[in-house]
């Protein structure tokens, strides 16, 4: 029984036949078209979400991280301390608040209730003497400066005894429902300051939003990061492509998803196996870096050609030559 050749099998031999003829000298054979480029990836800066000053680093360029790996630290001693103290406050808020809902303790209410007591004979006490009082001074006993001392006891002894009331009737009905609504509220807003603090804490830990390979540090431990400074730039690797320019007459035979392959110079005669996976909408001059002088001031449209890179041999800059198969 034949067995059939993978087609990318197929397609790095073809390449690699089409690649040696033209570095040989020979033109590309009809149905192939031959372009240069470079090899670009996605690039990700990665920085912290808040200012401070970076503890430790973890990664170096050349290094491979994965999504979330631990790349870098900031103090936290400050953000710590804020917490804590926070956290203190949410403590005591939530105390404050089952102490209302709980409502007077019994001990409370005996202690309302004998100062009651105790006022009330208090002022049985100073309305005796103020009427033993008053009937003296008729009697042209005592001098009426006695009397009116007699009287702003009795008087005493009534707002007395009225303030053990009011009081007692306060512990009886216990709290009222907009103060414990109201703390409630200040618990809320504790629990909120909590949270806050506990994310900023969070915040000084950078992790790595993507798999793929450090290609900058652009920090070092000690120096102030401000948020949002690219404290590393990771590439990714495993999936670059090759930006290559075509001609207006030529762009008719480029289509979405032909195969292609790809070589570099720091990889004689390994071919990478790609496809076509954008065409650009939209003419541009040709770039410096690409053509001649005189070629510059000709319109061209990109196109990108993604290639394999399981070994994270291209790297982000390579020139690299590119053929598309157009049938």
């Amino acid at each position: 029984m034949k067995k059939v050749l993978p087609v990318i099998f197929i397609t790095a031999v073809i390449a690699a036949a089409v690649f040696f003829l033209v570095k040989n000298g020979a033109k590309a054979p009809e149905g192939v078209m031959e372009l240069s480029g470079n090899v670009e990836v996605t690039e990700v800066d990665t920085g912290f979400e808040i200012p401070g000053r970076i503890a430790r680093m973890y990664k170096g360029e050349g290094d491979r991280v994965r999504s979330g790996d631990l790349l870098a630290e900031l103090d936290r001693n400050e953000l710590l301390s804020v917490l804590e103290g926070r956290r203190a406050a949410l403590e005591e808020a939530r105390a404050i608040l089952d102490k209302l809902r709980a409502g007077p303790r019994p001990q409370e209410l005996r202690r309302a209730r004998e100062e009651v007591h105790s006022a009330e004979a208090e002022l049985e006490k100073a309305r005796r003497d103020h009427e033993r009082a008053k009937v003296l001074f008729e009697k042209g006993a005592i001098a009426e400066q006695t009397l009116d001392g007699a009287r702003k006891v009795f008087s005493t002894a009534l707002s007395a005894h009225a303030s053990a009331l009011e009081a007692l009737s306060l512990v009886e009905e216990g709290p009222r429902a907009e103060d414990i609504i109201a703390q409630e509220k200040r618990v809320l807003g504790r629990e909120a300051d909590l949270e806050v603090s506990k994310n900023r804490l969070d915040y000084t830990s950078l992790r790595a939003a993507t798999d793929g390979v450090v290609l900058a540090r652009n920090f070092e431990p000690g120096e102030y990061a401000a948020p949002g400074a690219p404290v590393y730039t990771i590439g990714d690797l495993e999936n670059p492509w090759i930006k290559v320019y075509v001609k207006e007459e030529r762009l008719g035979r480029i289509k979405l998803g032909q195969r292609a392959g790809a070589m570099v110079d720091t990889y004689p005669g390994k071919v990478y196996v790609g496809k076509v996976t954008h065409v650009s909408d939209e003419a541009e001059f040709t770039p410096k870096n690409i053509q001649t002088k005189e070629e510059r001031v000709k319109l061209v449209f990109g196109v990108e050609v993604s290639v394999r890179n399981r070994e994270g041999e291209l790297k982000p800059g390579m020139p690299a030559d590119v053929i598309i198969y157009l049938d």
